[in-house]
């Protein structure tokens, strides 16, 4: 039985809807709290940012990039862009801001 982080009632559990990262959220009837039990993280994995990078510096372009990851357009410019910044620290000696 689901119980509350707050007060540690395990009776009055209900179903609240979703966070913005989707996991299940609780309203505990006796405290009124909303914990979520098992949060999941907003974002992509490491993994798929190493891929796209990859990916665009083999020369695809952006949108194909993305549409073959199924990530946004912006993203991968994003991602990008700080790359490029980060390299550019590292290679030059610029402090990082």
């Amino acid at each position: 039985m689901l119980h509350c982080p707050y007060c540690q009632a395990t009776d009055q559990q209900v179903r609240a809807g979703n966070n913005p990262s989707g996991s299940q959220r609780f309203l505990c009837k006796v405290c009124g709290k909303k914990p979520t039990p098992s949060p999941t993280p907003i974002g992509y994995p490491e993994e798929t940012r190493k891929q796209v990078i990859l990916m665009c510096m083999q020369g695809q372009s952006f949108r194909s990039v993305a549409r073959k990851m199924s990530v946004n357009p912006q993203t991968v410019v994003n991602w990008i862009n700080a790359y490029v910044a980060a390299t550019s620290r590292v290679i030059y000696g610029f402090p990082k801001k």
